[in-house]
């Protein structure tokens, strides 16, 4: 794990100013000294004087239990690394005021001296949304191991980015609310070009709420199937990262 310190206040304030103006999601890890340590996502919202805001965190699988001045560890991937921060929460509810029409309530965290990264990703995801790519989700049987099931619905969604090891999609799919982390399902996609249609299995990670009208975003990690060379998969879609990134810094010039 390779590792490193931004010291400088100034700076993380900049950076976690940052996170608040793209919206960056992360996750919360509380009760650090219990056996057993949970999670939530949440959005980056705002920096005020006295503490970043974050929307309020949320757990599929579970109810969201951190309390008010509870020590937690936040982590959220910036560029191509994982980073982390030290915290405590100042606050369960703030008003936090998002423009000067809209206001939403949050939770307070204690502003950060120090943020670290935590590791590099072994692959580089790329963002193709812009691209339109499609893609079609459907569960795995639950009787036979890496079969489809044939009476699934299946589900249309857009990739929004996508990895040689994971993707994440978006989908209308707001009757979906009782998936939990682990569930796999088949994906099937093209990447174009020639590089045919590609199905892979992937294993729900998390499951999130974006905008009003019962969209979810999905974040999967491809897992190994017997018919497919998992290897030459992850090769394929390197190649087709490699490519997209490319085109982006092309585009650039």
């Amino acid at each position: 794990m390779s590792e490193s310190s931004v010291v400088d206040t100034l700076e993380v304030t900049d950076v976690l100013k940052g996170l608040c103006a793209r919206n960056v999601s992360g996750d919360i890890h509380y009760t650090l000294n219990s056996e057993r340590i949970k999670t939530a996502r949440f959005r980056f919202l705002a920096v005020e004087s006295d503490a970043v805001c974050i929307d309020q965190p949320h757990n599929i699988d579970e109810e969201v239990t951190v309390e008010s001045g509870e020590s937690i560890t936040v982590y959220f991937t910036q560029g191509n690394d994982r980073w982390s921060f030290e915290s405590r929460v100042i606050k369960l509810r703030r008003i936090v005021r998002l423009n000067d029409t809209k206001r939403v309530v949050g939770m307070a965290l204690a502003l950060p001296t120090s943020l670290r990264i935590q590791q590099r990703r072994s692959d580089y995801r790329v963002g193709v949304a812009s691209l339109g790519q499609r893609c079609q989700i459907s569960r795995e049987s639950g009787d036979v191991e890496y079969a489809c099931d044939i009476r699934a619905t299946v589900y249309p969604c857009a990739i929004r980015d996508i990895s040689a090891r994971g993707i994440a999609v978006v989908l209308h799919a707001g009757e979906l609310l009782g998936v939990r982390h682990g569930d796999r399902f088949f994906a099937e996609f093209e990447l174009g070009e020639g590089r045919g249609v590609k199905v892979a299995m992937a294993e729900l990670c998390h499951a999130e709420h974006v905008g009003a009208d019962h969209k979810q975003l999905w974040g999967m990690r491809f897992v190994p199937m017997p018919t497919v060379d998992f290897e030459e998969q992850k090769a394929d879609l390197g190649h087709f990262v490699a490519d997209v990134q490319r085109m982006k810094l092309r585009r650039r010039r």
